[in-house]
């Protein structure tokens, strides 16, 4: 699809390697509809925008944790 593939922690994802394997981009994080949670994302594209509001918040929250410890 082409958009950016994260961890759960909004690392961005190299695109995979030969064995499948997915390297953070070293200093590179995304969330909300970057890391693919606006527009449905894991919820479906016709979702109500209130149903992903809290994944976007706890999404945020956990990469800023993520951020802020190093990693």
């Amino acid at each position: 699809d082409g958009g950016l593939q994260t961890d759960l922690d909004g690392h961005v994802l190299q695109p995979p390697a030969a064995d499948g394997a997915q390297d953070p981009i070293p200093g590179l994080y995304a969330v909300g509809e970057a890391a693919g949670f606006g527009g449905g994302g894991i919820h479906g594209l016709r979702s109500l925008e209130g149903t992903f509001l809290g994944t976007c918040i706890l999404g945020g929250r956990r990469t800023g944790q993520a951020i802020a410890g190093g990693g």
